[in-house]
């Protein structure tokens, strides 16, 4: 006798089957119970409370999978002989049949290419597992295949040879296959008629595979009787119907029956017992059924919720304060009661854990993670990478590094990351010893060798040895010389020490995985030549395939789980979250090796590859009614306008029908209508709303922060933050704090900090009172660019007379120029180290342009009375300006002068100072008036004043050449004079000079304006445009310099460190600015511009042009 024992969830079907059972118990021997695996636990709980603990332990229940294992140990297995093959080595077998049949001209002809992909092993192990649940042999394949269009023939006879090669293997390494058990054990308990007078029980089964029919047909066949629970209504409803999967179920069972003669019949379970109140029990029963909507019938929906939430965010909290509030309002309630459900968990595991955590609800995600981010598996997986590049990369590198497995600190590892940032450290540099300057040169040199040495030495062993087994060998013995094992342990011992034991146990778990993978290769391929790409592609598959998840760490914990998995122990609340079109049903999303299509011809020929397409789908719409009939006395509905991304979501169709089906839209709430103090279930949920909601005029807020008030701590977080709420950042800098970080005893100060502190205050601030630090790149850019410029000309001019370097020629120009590049480069660049084709390429154009830039300086010294004088000249330590400021304070300004000239002009000394840069610069009153381009002034005057290292001689000016190598064109015909004009204007100078006619002739003979800023006009006289003061003006523009030297100093002192940059000429300095980010005011919304009425003043000493008379 079969009898199936029908009805709907919640109708007491598993009741029904433990009446059954208890009536039994007496030949508990006699009796054989089958519910799914991953249900076994929570059906045998039921089952304990249901017949005590007496009738219990004489009772087990079985999988299918548990039945052929104790089928097996009853009578043997003596058809199969060896161990059964494991996951791991069924992917090793599948990767071995893969590359065999690639090894054969005439196979894989559809699925050549595709089969060196990743990902194809996975999809053929999938197929197989098919394959052997269906029944299906490969012989079998190949046969019916022939039946088929030429394409899907070669597709399928691609997968024929495959699976042929697997199963030769299986045999050759004398493995058993699990998948093939259920088969086998049929065969066993009907060649030993176990069912005989047996009465066999299968609950919360809603389909089977084929090898499960192989042995229902046994048990039906000769066990007494057989008692099956079914989750439908109406066995006898057509297609597309809520029950459509279990249906087809009942048929093909009742199908068997009829073959075998056996009797069935059924009991249709009608009452529902699970739903406390009839809203639940309307929910379940009409919901997903294509019933008319009857609002005029239905009963008041009192414990039906439904909650539109603006994203998954404010949903989240929605759920948790509701979990709250029942909890309150239902003492005899238990978190253990409460059901989180979705089709998404995975991306709401994050969100959900932190409103857990505000909401302090313990809580058990019952969610398997990959375990390919754990500190185990990314070391070991980089260093696969590294094994199968052809050079070392620096990001591998430092990921293997990172992971803490090797016997390298954190701080060693920034140091060394540091260094190949800055010198390009890459490919083959790794290979060579680290040669280029640093302060932790032998450290970083050391912990080279200490990573790399052994890794090569991996290398050449595995290039060496090609068998299986000496592969694994060698991996393992680098783990062990790396010291990753021993580490392994240590963090283990640190974890244990933190009272964080299961993370301990967890990390135990993963490396014992990694040494599991290595040995089930050594075991199952032993001596077999493989290449080591393909053990790669075999470890990584291997850990793909692992999973772990967190087991529950208190006994009552709200249950969060995927909808389609999760096992709930009858919850009295359960809240479906995620309920959005295309989540709830999920939309199926079909791939593999055989489309939809192909799939469909195959079943027309008996070859049954995966489940339809229809019963996927069908099974979806079971997921959903499963769900919403799970709770007895609670249900909530809830989904988000947004994902995490913000993309726009819609309500799942089941959320109107529900709504539908009552007449009352009262059921949906939105999140504007829930008030902010149904929220504040806790103190740390209430401060994190009031937050959102403080500037809310609501009797609620008000409320809510009576209630922070109350508590000390939130007192004091609240009273800090409401002290702020009004408040802009303040950039002022207590006096004493900025005493302590900025030494004033002197206050040391030079040029660049000074234009750096008048562009940005705050940018100062950071760079040179706290000191942070951008890494930088040893790179062509400008300032390379720069310190070449100022290593040639001090090395050409410094060491020759006027005469001597004027009388050059281009050739000798040109070779000093190398010499002094190469040896700029040697010295500071590290020769060739960190150097690539590109660097060399450029650098050399830049050595070849220099050479032109000094036939400019040759012309412009020719034409000119002055003579360099000095170089380099270091204003820093001795001979620089020194000014009072503060209350009893001394500014020292000073840097260093790039060139220094002299000139005696009519029995007086004179002075000008020769900058070279690599932009050009101007002297006007705006860039005075800010205090900017003032360096080569104060330098002048710091040369000539009382003291300084020309005390006596006269300032006659600044100028600044522009050396912009990008810019400078060469004559379109070869030079063949020294004297020919090898640059164009870009190589002009700028500065200002003093305005007299005597001095001006000195610096350049006709005054022509081509190496002065200065040009005569008709009536010999400066034009308008030239940049050039008097005497009274120079006087005037020291004082003028000096107070804007003081001016800087006292503000400084007086902490002001504000970021308000500076916006001259539409040029603004936070462009490249690494401050960007910290300062508050990346969006510019506060600026600096000149004031005009110090720009007045600027005008007016600038106007005194020539001969003490303003122009």
């Amino acid at each position: 006798m079969v009898e199936f024992i029908i009805g709907p969830s919640g109708s007491g079907k598993t009741t029904k089957m433990f009446g059954r059972i208890e009536e039994k118990c007496s030949a508990a021997d006699k009796l054989c119970i089958l519910v799914p695996e991953q249900y076994s636990q929570d059906f045998d709980k039921k089952l304990y409370f249901y017949l005590g603990a007496e009738n219990f332990n004489e009772l087990f229940s079985l999988s299918f999978t548990g039945l052929a294992r104790q089928l097996f140990q009853i009578y043997g297995d003596p058809d199969r002989k060896g161990e059964f093959a494991d996951e791991m080595a069924k992917m090793i077998l599948v990767y071995q049949a893969v590359s065999s049949a690639l090894s054969r001209p005439e196979s894989l002809s559809s699925f050549r290419r595709q089969s060196m992909q990743s990902g194809f092993a996975e999809e053929i192990t999938t197929l197989i597992r098919d394959m052997k649940r269906a029944g299906v042999t490969p012989e079998e394949l190949v046969q019916r295949s022939q039946l088929l269009d030429r394409r899907l023939m070669d597709k399928t006879n691609d997968v024929a040879a495959i699976y042929l090669e697997y199963q030769r293997l299986m045999e050759e390494y004398g493995f058993k296959d699990e998948l093939d058990n259920i088969r086998e054990a049929a065969n066993v308990a009907n060649l030993n008629r176990y069912f005989c007078g047996k009465t066999v029980f299968l609950d919360e089964f809603e389909s089977f595979t084929a090898d499960q029919y192989e042995m229902l047909r046994v048990m039906i066949s000769s066990s007494e009787n057989v008692i099956i629970t079914l989750r439908t209504d109406d066995v006898n409803a057509g297609e597309y119907t809520l029950f459509e999967t279990v249906n087809d179920t009942y048929r093909k069972l009742s199908g068997i029956c009829r073959e075998l003669g056996k009797e069935c019949m059924i009991t249709q379970c009608n009452e529902y017992h699970r739903f406390k109140t009839p809203d639940l029990e309307f929910v379940s029963s009409r919901g997903l059924r294509n019933l008319k909507n009857e609002p005029d019938k239905a009963p008041k929906a009192e414990n039906v919720h439904i909650f539109e939430a603006r994203d998954m965010y404010s949903e989240a909290e929605y759920v948790c304060a509701a979990v709250k509030h029942l909890l309150y309002e239902d003492h005899s309630l238990r978190y253990r009661d409460i059901a989180i459900i979705s089709n998404d968990i995975a991306s709401y595991s994050d969100v959900l854990k932190a409103a857990f955590k505000r909401y302090d609800i313990p809580y058990f995600l019952s969610l398997e993670k990959a375990v390919d981010h754990t500190a185990v598996m990314v070391f070991f997986l980089t260093l696969l990478d590294i094994l199968v590049s052809r050079k070392f990369r620096s990001e591998q590198i430092f990921r293997l590094l990172k992971s803490g497995l090797l016997d390298v600190s954190l701080t060693e590892t920034s140091l060394l990351e540091n260094y190949c940032y800055k010198w390009d450290v890459d490919g083959d540099m790794w290979t060579e010893p680290f040669t280029a300057l640093d302060n932790e040169l032998e450290l970083l040199e050391g912990i080279r060798v200490r990573v790399i040495e052994p890794v090569i030495k991996l290398k050449k062993c595995l290039k060496r040895d090609k068998t299986a087994d000496k592969i694994c060998v060698h991996l393992y013995d680098h783990l062990v010389e790396c010291g990753a094992e021993k580490n392994t342990a240590r963090l283990m011992g640190e974890l244990i020490d933190l009272d964080k034991d299961y993370e301990a146990a967890e990390l135990k778990r993963l490396w014992g995985c990694l040494i599991d993978i290595l040995d089930c290769i050594n075991d199952t391929l032993g001596e077999h030549e493989i290449s080591f790409s393909e053990v790669n592609r075999i470890i990584r598959s291997m850990i793909g395939r692992i999973k772990y998840s967190v087991p529950p760490q208190t006994l009552d914990a709200v249950t969060a789980a995927s909808a389609r998995m999760a096992r709930l122990d009858s919850p009295k609340i359960v809240f479906i979250m995620g309920a959005n079109d295309g989540d709830f049903p999920n939309q199926i999303s079909l791939h593999g090796l055989f489309s939809e299509a192909d799939k469909t011809k195959l079943a027309e020929h008996g070859i049954e590859l995966s489940t339809p397409l229809s019963e996927l789908i069908a099974s979806e719409r079971l997921v959903v009614y499963k769900a919403i009939s799970a709770a007895s006395d609670k249900l909530f509905i809830t989904y988000p306008l947004s994902d995490l991304g913000g993309q726009a979501k819609y309500p799942a169709p089941i959320v109107d029908r529900i709504i539908g089906m009552f007449g009352d839209k009262s059921i949906r709430k939105k999140d504007e209508e829930i008030p902010v103090d149904f929220y504040a279930v806790t103190l740390h949920s209430a401060f994190y709303h009031y937050m959102q909601e403080r500037n809310t005029a609501d009797a609620s807020v008000s409320s809510i922060r009576s209630l922070l008030m109350s508590d000390p701590e939130y007192r004091r977080r609240l009273n800090y933050v409401l002290s702020r709420g009004d408040h802009s950042q303040n950039y002022k800098i207590d006096r004493n704090i900025m005493e302590k970080i900025q030494d004033f005893e002197p206050f040391r100060l030079s040029s660049t900090g000074l234009e750096e502190y008048n562009l940005c205050h705050f940018k100062y601030f950071c760079d040179k009172c706290l000191r942070l630090r951008l890494n930088e790149k040893v790179s062509l850019d400008a300032r390379i660019a720069g310190e070449l410029t100022h290593e040639c000309f001090y090395g050409i001019l410094a060491s020759r007379t006027k005469s001597d370097f004027v009388n050059m020629s281009y050739d000798d120009v040109q070779n000093e120029v190398n010499k002094c590049a190469e040896k700029y480069k040697n010295e500071t660049l590290a020769g060739d180290f960190g150097k690539d084709a590109k660097f060399e390429l450029i650098f050399n154009k830049l050595t070849e342009r220099m050479s032109d830039v000094f036939l400019y300086t040759q012309q412009s010294l020719m034409a000119s009375d002055f003579v360099p004088h000095d170089f380099e000249l270091d204003l820093r330590e001795s001979h620089s300006v020194i000014l009072p400021f503060g209350d009893d304070k001394e500014l020292s300004f000073g840097g260093i002068v790039d060139r220094a000239d002299v000139c005696n002009i009519n029995g007086e000394d004179y002075l000008r100072i020769i900058d070279y840069k690599s932009s050009r610069k101007e002297i006007t009153s705006e860039t005075l008036a800010c205090g900017i381009n003032m360096q080569m002034l104060l330098y002048l005057f710091a040369s000539t004043d009382k003291g300084g290292l020309y005390e006596g001689y006269e300032p006659a000016g600044v100028l600044y050449s522009p050396v912009r190598i990008a810019d400078v064109h060469l004559e379109p015909h070869k030079v063949s004079s020294r004297n020919s004009s090898a640059v164009k204007s870009s190589l002009k100078t700028s500065g200002l000079v003093l305005g007299d006619m005597a001095i001006l002739e000195a610096m350049e003979k006709d005054v022509g304006g081509e190496f002065i800023p200065v040009k005569l006009d008709k009536n010999g006289v400066p034009d308008k445009n030239s940049s050039c003061v008097s005497s009274e003006g120079m006087t005037l523009l020291r004082n003028y310099t000096y107070s804007k030297l003081i001016s800087m100093a006292e503000s400084l002192l007086d902490g002001n460190a504000e970021a308000e940059p500076l916006v001259i000429d539409g040029k603004i300095p936070c462009t490249y600015c690494e401050y960007v980010n910290i300062c508050d005011n990346s969006e510019l919304e506060r600026k600096k511009v000149p004031d005009a009425s110090e720009i007045a003043e600027a005008e007016e000493i600038l106007g005194k042009k020539f001969s003490g008379k303003e122009k």
